[in-house]
């Protein structure tokens, strides 16, 4: 009976062990200006602070917090919320890169989330440019992170600073050449089309054929109306911003 008194005693002591290091793992693990967070151990020191680097430069740039974080796991996922009830900072604004990699599949994947000012100057078009980026998509998939966050991390601060959406003046120019070329096109269209009618006839139908109109009259048969109904909607369309933040896409 001592014996498994004992025996319960230490496994409730190993127990509380476990239970205090998983707390104090997810109490405040992640520290002020801490840019990079590997959780998973995918990225070596030396890379580490030229990701840090990069992602300090990007914040500066725009003003907003640009993290990335790592972890392994099949299964779960790591949000903003999560991150930011990790981070020893007081968080309102934030573009968090998540890559999360699968050891069982080993493949690697990740996710956009933002929060405050990046989640109303990002559009949902300019996110997927993010995701969907060669240097972005390519690397990550591919396990190279450093390139990958490095190309994340300035797209990010473009995208917020409102540099990665294409310029007035580079719009109005494509949409004149297209323009320009569509009407030549139909210029010379139409150009070739009437100089082909003047042509002489190939066969003399006037001298061997004639007709003479004797009676002309217009007679009215019947008439159609067709009534087609429009159903207008009293909803405005919406703009750039968005409410709350949240998931922006995963690849």
């Amino acid at each position: 009976m001592k014996r498994k008194v004992v025996i319960f005693a230490l496994v409730c002591i190993i127990l509380m062990g476990l239970f205090s290091v998983c707390v104090s793992a997810n109490d405040g693990i992640i520290p002020k200006n801490q840019y990079l967070t590997d959780n998973g151990n995918l990225i070596s020191d030396s890379d580490e602070q030229v990701i840090s680097q990069a992602l300090a430069e990007a914040e500066s740039r725009c003003g907003t917090k640009i993290r990335a974080y790592t972890y392994r796991d099949f299964y779960s996922n790591y949000d903003e919320d999560d991150y930011i009830s990790d981070s020893q900072e007081t968080i309102d604004s934030l573009a968090l890169l998540v890559i999360r990699y699968d050891y069982i599949s080993e493949k690697y994947y990740y996710d956009l989330y933002t929060k405050g000012e990046p989640d109303t100057e990002i559009s949902g078009k300019e996110a997927d440019r993010i995701l969907d980026n060669d240097a972005v998509y390519d690397a990550i998939k591919s396990g190279n992170l450093k390139d990958g966050i490095i190309a994340y991390a300035s797209l990010t601060a473009d995208a917020i600073s409102g540099t990665l959406r294409p310029s007035f003046t580079k719009v109005l120019t494509v949409s004149l050449i297209i323009a320009f070329a569509v009407a030549v096109s139909v210029s010379l269209g139409v150009y070739f089309s009437y100089k082909k009618k003047l042509h002489s006839e190939s066969y003399p139908l006037s001298r061997y054929a004639s007709m003479d109109l004797k009676i002309q009259r217009d007679s009215f048969v019947t008439k159609f109306v067709t009534r087609v109904r429009i159903r207008t909607s009293n909803g405005g369309s919406g703009g750039r911003g968005r409410s709350g933040g949240g998931h922006r896409g995963g690849r």
